[in-house]
């Protein structure tokens, strides 16, 4: 306990949502940083709020620019964040500009008043912005690097901690990279249309950190970082999926089918053509959860909740009492430029507010194609479950096939059919010149299962499962064939005994 003490005491916390998550706890109280990025990448928004976060904890931070930006300027752009508050200015976050000094001067004289400012204002955090300005004005005699060091013992001595901001993003070209006791990079990056910022920790001393780049968003709140979610979530859950207990579905038929249910804490992937019923499984298992007293949650991206209780309503299974009584939540979300590790912080969030139970994610494309490598697509929904699983949470997801019809099945995200526990495939076929909805569970982890290929039906009391198609085969292309003499294949249940 002690020791955690201690090494809570001598970091410095950023106040800006995730970053000390990436930092493992924060920056080290009294070292020297640099955060390097192009012009726009959020340096300046990222420091003045370290600065005002900082305010709030109660500690003072000095602002030093070597930029043409006057501070009026920069305060007038400061003053849409949720983060600013003018009272502050002046009082704990003090700007001074450090032109004057270094022109006179140079850099000796330029350090001088540093530590003399951070002194007298006892600054608890200190940012230089223009490094690039600094490098470009030190005297013949001067050296960067020895300047650098000598500016790093002396703020160390005085407990302050120094971020240096700078255009430059060649990683290690610069006498200032060796120096510094860690390195953040940010990025602003054009992937298609779609503008994309980015963090990454390219050197930490005397630390671990989540390495890898991380995304982040700037609105009015702020910085809003999102961790890469597999690398935050690493660790294997200690919660089981046990089989000696069952999430039942609701569905005549298909508890059955799964030996009384889906294993709690388990993962599910239903998988089939738009129209197939997908969604109305899924709420039907939501709705059984909840009146059992089990909160479950929808998160969507297809339909709105005004519309998924109309729709839902109109074959029999009603949403809103259980709403009302805070044991069903409906959450929808527009699926355009959407961030994953956004997403997923998100829904851990609701997860964790409502209490969840019971969740189903009705939609993963959204996740892949907004996912910036689309080879971690498994690796993140991995992580997703895992978290999941420790809060236990029963998870049902729904995935589209790309094709209604056809011989051959296309998936939008490869391999994610290997990662979930169980596998519920939905098909239309065509028989007599009729549409039919069938419905398989292709496979159940710890569990015993029907392997027959049943019928699906949408009636007017929610999802049925029916009989099942003995006498057909090739019934999964969508283009069934009578079953040969000789080759019927018997089984538990009613049949269907001819096309």
């Amino acid at each position: 306990m002690d020791e955690q003490r201690e090494e809570t005491a001598a970091r410095f916390k950023s106040g800006t949502p995730y970053l000390d998550e990436i930092l493992c706890g924060g920056w080290l109280r009294g070292g020297l940083y640099l955060v390097a990025g192009p012009p726009g990448s959020g340096k300046t928004t990222l420091a003045n709020e370290m600065c005002f976060r900082a305010a709030q904890a109660g500690d003072s931070s000095l602002y030093v620019t070597l930029l043409a930006e006057t501070h009026e300027r920069m305060l007038l752009h400061l003053r849409s964040f949720e983060f600013f508050h003018q009272d502050s200015v002046g009082t704990r976050v003090h700007y001074i500009s450090g032109l004057p000094s270094l022109r006179e001067g140079g850099g000796r004289a330029f350090i001088d008043t540093l530590i003399r400012t951070v002194r007298e204002r006892d600054a608890r955090l200190l940012i230089v912005d223009g490094l690039m300005v600094f490098k470009e004005r030190l005297r013949p005699d001067e050296d960067l690097r020895e300047l650098l060091q000598a500016l790093n013992v002396r703020l160390a001595a005085l407990d302050c901690t120094t971020l240096l901001l700078n255009t430059e993003t060649q990683k290690g070209t610069g006498p200032e990279f060796g120096v510094v006791d860690g390195v953040v990079a940010l990025s602003a990056d054009l992937i298609g249309l779609k503008a994309t910022r980015g963090i990454e920790v390219t050197k930490f001393r005397g630390s671990n950190n989540i390495p890898g780049r991380h995304t982040f968003l700037i609105d009015e709140h702020g910085v809003n970082i999102y961790p890469r979610f597999e690398a935050a979530m690493r660790d294997t859950p200690r919660k089981l999926a046990d089989p000696r207990h069952r999430s039942r579905w609701g569905i005549e038929g298909l508890d059955a089918m799964c030996s009384g249910g889906l294993v709690t804490r388990s993962s599910t992937l239903i998988m089939g053509s738009p129209g197939g019923g997908k969604t109305l499984i899924g709420m039907s298992f939501l709705l059984e959860g909840a009146r059992k007293g089990e909160p479950g949650l929808y998160f969507g991206f297809a339909e709105s909740g005004a519309q998924l209780t109309l729709k839902c309503h109109n074959v029999g299974l009603e949403l809103e009492p259980l709403q009302r009584q805070g044991l069903l939540r409906l959450e929808a979300r527009a699926p355009v430029e959407t961030l994953p590790d956004a997403m997923a912080q998100e829904l851990l969030a609701l997860v964790q507010q409502q209490g969840v139970r019971r969740l189903v994610l009705d939609g993963l494309e959204p996740f892949a194609k907004e996912a910036i490598d689309p080879e971690r697509t498994t690796r993140f929904i991995t992580a997703l479950m895992n978290a999941l699983r420790e809060r236990d949470v029963t998870l049902l997801i729904t995935q589209q096939t790309n094709d209604m019809f056809g011989p051959e099945l296309h998936s939008p995200i490869r391999g994610i059919e290997a990662i979930c526990d169980n596998l519920v495939f939905l098909r239309f076929f065509e028989l007599h010149g009729k549409l039919h909805r069938l419905i398989t569970v292709l496979k159940m982890r710890d569990s015993n299962n029907d392997p027959f290929l049943r019928e699906l039906l949408i009636t007017n009391e929610g999802p049925r499962v029916g009989e099942s198609y003995v006498a057909l085969e090739a019934m999964l292309t969508g283009q069934p064939h009578a079953r040969m003499q000789g080759t019927g294949v018997t089984g538990p249940g009613r049949n269907r005994e001819g096309a």
